[in-house]
């Protein structure tokens, strides 16, 4: 029997407390940046500085899980060490995921020169993460996948990688996206062609976005979930300002 891995992607934004040090606005900025988790991250004040301010370094320990040290208070929009080995296995054989190692921030700007990245979500504080010659740079996660192999002929493998993905290109290739109180609409703040009253599941994957919008259609291979008497090639919002109102399943492993 076939077994269905799924990793939940949520984008959790953190509450404005309004005290002291504490962020006024939550920021969701213009995308997710991916760092590998082998190689120091150096982050920079300033970027015309020539020393980084703080850095961020891996150790990778026997067990399978790896160690994310640094001086910041870092918090940044997902963070994971990874499993064991051994609590990975059972994972497995219960049908579920492995845990992942990860650290992937939010994007405020970007350019050839650099990322700038919020560091800790509730703060609001940034740093520089300037681009080197000697890294990769990919726009997804496929790209990196396909340059995976250090072996290969046709893999151009380097484990210095960065993944830097625009909202954009991340809502559109992630497995599927779901909706409380789903209403869609014929265009953005356009008439609504269809309301989701009886709180069904229903998944979509994402084929345009415009803003707060996204243009979506039935999921791929879940189409039988949908009444086939309704139009579902609608608008809705992801987002209104910094607040996400999706629910995002990043992808599903069988």
């Amino acid at each position: 029997m076939q077994k269905a891995f799924i990793i939940f992607s949520f984008l959790v934004l953190p509450y404005v407390y309004g005290q002291e040090n504490k962020a006024s606005e939550i920021i969701i900025g213009i995308g997710i940046l991916h760092v590998n988790t082998t190689y120091p991250i150096y982050l920079y004040k300033g970027i015309n500085d020539t020393l980084p301010f703080a850095d961020i370094v891996f150790k990778k320990h026997k067990s399978g899980t790896t160690t994310i040290s640094t001086a910041l208070d870092l918090k940044p929009n997902s963070i994971s060490e990874g499993g064991t080995h051994k609590a990975d296995r059972k994972l497995i054989k219960s049908g579920l995921a492995p845990t992942s190692k990860q650290l992937n921030f939010i994007v405020t700007e970007a350019s050839e020169y650099y990322f700038k990245v919020v560091t800790n979500k509730e703060t609001n504080e940034a740093f520089f993460i300037k681009r080197e010659k000697q890294h990769v740079y990919y726009k997804t996660k496929g790209a990196l996948f396909q340059n995976s192999c250090s072996n290969c002929a046709d893999s151009n493998y380097n484990p210095r990688w960065f993944i830097f993905e625009t909202w954009e290109r991340y809502l559109k290739r992630v497995h599927y996206i779901e909706k409380p109180n789903l209403i869609l609409y014929d265009k953005p703040n356009g008439d609504i062609i269809f309301k989701n009253n009886d709180h069904s599941f229903l998944p979509f994957n994402v084929v345009e976005v415009k803003g707060d919008w996204i243009k979506l259609k039935k999921a791929t291979g879940r189409e039988n979930m949908f009444d086939a008497s309704e139009n579902y090639d609608g608008w809705t919002q992801w987002k209104n300002g910094n607040e996400i109102l999706i629910t995002i399943i990043e992808s599903m492993f069988i």
